[in-house]
């Protein structure tokens, strides 16, 4: 087995996991001594590219209500408000 090999299988292999799964697997990766310094560091680089983010973009996205497929459907409910607002006219 070639090192890409393994890389590869994980990348697979995590990418499987259920959103459980992966909160145990990074339980047992942060028990572990040697692992558990290579999760420390990636989660310090998160961290900074959090904080290249605009605020104001974070509150924005945060702030984003709606039905679950507002993003496709956008135009169907802005048509649909405006005809509720001004009737035909508009």
């Amino acid at each position: 087995m070639t090192a890409a090999y393994d890389y590869a299988d994980m990348h697979h292999l995590v990418d499987r996991l259920t959103p459980t799964q992966v909160r145990r697997l990074r339980l047992l990766v942060t028990q572990d001594e040697e692992l558990s310094q290579v999760a420390q560091s990636l989660s310090g680089a998160e961290a900074d590219d959090e904080e290249s983010v605009p605020a104001g973009l974070l509150a924005l996205i945060g702030s984003v209500d709606g039905p679950q497929d507002l993003a496709e459907r956008h135009d169907d409910y802005l048509r649909e408000r405006m005809h509720e607002r001004f009737g035909d006219s508009a």
